[in-house]
């Protein structure tokens, strides 16, 4: 899928935000679940695929632009501590580094409780106490994504920018993740219990990758182990792949969401090591 086919499907122009591609991806995926179409499985599992690889195509594309460093130029608001300015704009604010750094934290404590209270475990989010902790968190990230997309509009310098850009996008595909809502009690055979098996194996791995990645509680040489990634890169390629019709496809696409916003959030976490 080309560029102009990938902006068509996601019903977008080709000025569209990072921010308008993301609110698109989410929407259509809603509109192409298979519970919202019973009637015709294999077209909703066909533009789930196709949505998914035009938001592939977008995203990539916004991320090797050049950031438009113009629409800095302007004078910046008051509320906002000035950044030392060049000839192509503002380069690294304190400011803006600082709000970085306490929605980054933020972020952290919501996954940090999201994993200590056992919040992956579906069944258990809408049991006593639990319940209103899981809801909280939800507006915790609701909160935190708002923040980070308001501070891409501050001045600041290149890599402060694709460092709020990976932050935001890795903390939009979390919050989706965790709308996941459980499957009623059922039995399931032959390939759909082997799907089922491969998605739980995919969802371990990934929850793993994410305890390691950015919670940074097990890390080789510096480094983050990318063996739990790939395994759940495995996992959920193979349901796609091999059982289109499987009752998982839907969180399948979700987790492959928030798999590709977690390894560009560890890239940039990784390369920003090695420069430091």
């Amino acid at each position: 899928m080309d560029l102009a086919e990938a902006y068509e499907f996601l019903q977008l122009g080709a000025a569209a935000s990072s921010e308008e591609v993301s609110s698109s991806f989410r929407r259509l995926l809603k509109e192409y679940h298979p519970d919202r179409n019973t009637s015709r499985s294999e077209w909703s599992h066909r533009m789930t695929v196709r949505l998914t690889e035009a938001h592939a195509t977008v995203t990539e594309y916004l991320r090797r632009e050049e950031l438009p460093w113009e629409s800095f130029i302007e004078e910046p608001s008051p509320e906002h501590a000035p950044s030392v300015e060049t000839d192509e704009g503002f380069g690294y604010s304190l400011t803006l580094q600082g709000h970085i750094a306490e929605l980054y934290d933020l972020l952290l404590d919501q996954i940090h409780d999201y994993y200590n209270y056992g919040m992956e475990k579906l069944h258990l989010r809408e049991e006593g106490a639990l319940r209103y902790r899981y809801r909280r968190t939800l507006r915790q990230m609701t909160d935190i994504v708002e923040g980070l997309a308001l501070a891409a509009e501050w001045p600041g310098s290149a890599l402060q920018y694709r460092q709020v850009g990976a932050i935001r996008d890795f903390a939009a595909a979390f919050y989706e993740n965790m709308l996941i809502r459980p499957k009623k009690q059922q039995v399931f055979l032959g390939e759909d219990q082997k799907a089922c098996q491969l998605y739980r194996q995919g969802a371990d791995a990934l929850d793993q990758s994410i305890r390691e990645g950015v919670l940074g509680l097990q890390m080789e040489g510096g480094r983050v182990c990318p063996a739990a990634r790939d395994m759940a890169e495995r996992s959920f390629m193979v349901i796609l792949a091999r059982f289109p019709r499987s009752p998982h496809t839907a969180e399948t696409l979700i987790k492959l969401y928030l798999l590709r916003a977690l390894t560009g959030l560890c890239s940039f976490l990784e390369s920003a090591a090695e420069t430091a």
